[in-house]
């Protein structure tokens, strides 16, 4: 029963980190942070100037 459990348990993660990485992926795509720096919707502005 514990294998069983420790399969499922198993591949519930793998589905989300799988889901999880194609949203960022989608979202970098989609809504590129092109004067900024970041990835997955999390953009960082940058600025050269002090």
């Amino acid at each position: 029963m514990r294998a069983r459990i420790d399969r499922w348990v198993y591949r519930t993660v793998a589905v989300c980190a799988l889901l999880a990485g194609l949203a960022a992926y989608t979202n970098h795509t989609t809504h590129p942070c092109s004067p900024n720096v970041g990835a997955g919707g999390m953009c960082v502005p940058i600025s050269l100037e002090s």
